[in-house]
């Protein structure tokens, strides 16, 4: 397979904060000594990221969210244009994400854009041909999604889509500082071929900073956020982007 490197399992802290473009213009150049551009960016400013949310017919994940559950789990397809070919064929990650409050662990495995979704449903050809193929790690991934999948008898219910610009640390493996713009979100032709949506989750003239990292933040990124007073955000771009498609209201 000609794909690029990528990861299976993540388990790191994130904490996200809302700031204006001018903040992050000003992070960024006061992080320029700790931090690079990710190398997967290759027009030297950013990449697309496209999500496919699902959730149950009572909006069990949605609810959770706005519950304040502390400890809660979704499944999404996500997509990055451009990005993880295999001959030719677009490739799509179908990943579950669980949250323990600001600790986060990702478990997914990649698979053909065009049978995503048949894979998701454990009866389907493609699904049987992929895990009778699959490695043991992605057969337990695979499991857990089904597990979910028909726990839940899960639906598709919005497409998140955004700009991200993501820089990594000069001297710490795991530490990332990301900035995602134009986050919209659309509840309608869940095609993540088609990119951008209805309505915006951040206004505009805004971004969403996160900062993702294992064990602890160098005390070089506590004095960037506490210079420029970045306050912690609660911002769920799947929750809020149902929100702002009032599609909570019917799930």
């Amino acid at each position: 397979m000609n794909i690029m490197p990528y990861q299976k399992y993540f388990n790191r802290y994130e904490l996200k904060y809302q700031i204006s473009l001018k903040e992050r213009d000003r992070i960024i150049n006061y992080a320029r000594p700790f931090m690079k551009l990710d190398s997967n960016v290759k027009n030297g400013r950013d990449y697309e990221v496209r999500s496919l949310y699902f959730d149950s017919y009572q909006g069990h994940s949605f609810n959770e969210k706005q519950n304040g559950v502390a400890v809660r789990k979704k499944l999404r397809i996500r997509f990055y244009p451009g990005f993880f070919k295999e001959g030719g064929i677009d490739l799509v990650f179908i990943e579950i994400k669980k949250k323990n409050n600001e600790n986060v662990a990702k478990s997914r495995i990649i698979v053909p854009l065009d049978e995503a979704l048949s894979i998701l449903n454990h009866n389907s050809h493609s699904a049987k041909n992929f895990y009778e193929k699959a490695s043991l790690q992605d057969k337990n991934t695979l499991n857990e999604i089904w597990f979910i999948s028909k726990k839940y008898h899960i639906k598709p219910v919005c497409i998140v889509s955004y700009k991200r610009q993501p820089y990594l640390s000069k001297f710490k493996r795991n530490l990332r500082l990301t900035f995602d713009t134009n986050v919209t979100v659309r509840n309608y032709n869940f095609d993540l071929r088609f990119g951008g949506g209805s309505k915006m989750i951040i206004p505009r003239g805004m971004c969403v900073m996160e900062i993702k990292f294992n064990n602890f933040i160098p005390n070089w990124a506590v004095k960037i956020i506490q210079k420029n007073d970045c306050v912690q955000y609660k911002i769920s771009k799947f929750a809020n982007g149902l929100e702002a498609t009032h599609n909570y209201a019917v799930i």
